[in-house]
């Protein structure tokens, strides 16, 4: 019987898929050694997708170790990461309906700014409540790039608390106090990092927040959430503010914070005033809310879990419950 032979045709068909084959090899191989940045999650290859951080061709989660070298991997997900931030912004305005605004407030030309986001309300709400996340590498609207990564949205960052705060009747303020300075193109020999006005530390801006916009809020009544270094900015505010604090704050819920360090050259009176309306949910593998006694400027809870990042999460419905039962008794 004769063979049957190839026609020409399918010659360059199978050629072509061979060479496509070929080039697809070798630009992942290319990928696997160096990292390219790109300026979109799209073109990472990512997107959320109810929540989660996943592929956009098979939903699968995110894979730090992408390159065969450990230095790229981190590269890659330190520019992924600063692509999440963006997206968080875009989300609290879009799902939460806050609005960002620059600080300081009067900033001049050229200037280099921050910003807040908050609620359309601050003007017209008897509540208040004001969001303030720990110290690293995280932005507004976040508890932990880390958890925003590996565990999705619900989990990493603040929209659970925006969401149930707005729904309780409050408005909203979510600080900022991590974007602090910016590399001054004035000195390229030797880079220079610039303090922004108003925003240099995480306390200065947590002082500027109250400024400029707490005490201009309607609000008689403010309640505050911080987590980690953010109970170093509340203990600021209450000390640089300490009659608007004693007067117009009627709870403060802290997750893991080490406030009793941070206080140790806060006065007396503030510490004293603090522990009066203050609850800090600590890293504990004891129950959610189980009394764990109390500190020097705060009354001490379970936050049901023992790793960090993860109290906030895990305590939201005892805050909330926390809340609601001050505000009851105002």
């Amino acid at each position: 019987m004769a063979t049957r032979k190839a026609s020409p045709r399918n010659k360059t068909k199978s050629n072509t898929n061979e060479e496509q084959t070929v080039d697809v090899k070798r630009r992942r191989t290319l990928k696997k050694e160096t990292h390219i940045e790109y300026d979109s999650l799209e073109k990472y290859g990512y997107h959320f997708k109810n929540g989660k951080l996943v592929t956009i061709e098979t939903d699968e989660p995110f894979e730090f170790n992408f390159y065969s070298d450990n230095d790229e991997n981190q590269k890659r997900y330190e520019s992924i990461g600063k692509l999440i931030d963006e997206a968080i912004f875009k989300l609290l305005e879009s799902e939460c309906h806050l609005k960002r605004v620059t600080v300081p407030v009067d900033p001049k030309k050229e200037e280099r700014t921050s910003f807040v986001f908050v609620s359309d309300d601050l003007a017209t709400a008897d509540y208040l409540m004001v969001i303030i996340h720990g110290t690293g590498v995280v932005r507004a609207g976040q508890w932990s790039r880390k958890l925003i990564i590996n565990e999705g949205l619900e989990i990493g960052t603040q929209m659970p608390y925006i969401q149930r705060a707005r729904t309780a009747g409050y408005a909203v303020i979510v600080t900022n106090t991590n974007l602090n300075s910016f590399e001054s193109p004035r000195f390229l020999r030797r880079p220079a990092l610039r303090p922004i006005r108003g925003s240099g530390t995480a306390e200065e801006h947590g002082c500027y927040v109250w400024e400029h916009f707490i005490r201009s809020s309607h609000a008689k009544h403010v309640c505050i959430m911080a987590h980690s270094y953010g109970g170093a900015v509340v203990l600021k505010m209450a000390s640089q503010f300490l009659k608007e604090f004693d007067q117009r704050v009627f709870a403060v819920a802290l997750t893991d914070s080490p406030v009793t360090v941070y206080g140790r050259k806060v006065n007396r009176k503030v510490l004293e005033m603090l522990k009066e309306r203050a609850i800090n949910w600590v890293a504990d593998a004891e129950d959610v809310n189980t009394d764990l006694g109390d500190s020097d400027c705060c009354e001490l809870r379970s936050a049901g879990h023992t790793v960090h990042e993860w109290t906030s999460h895990t305590a939201i419905d005892a805050i909330f419950d926390y809340f609601a039962e001050e505000r009851e008794q105002l």
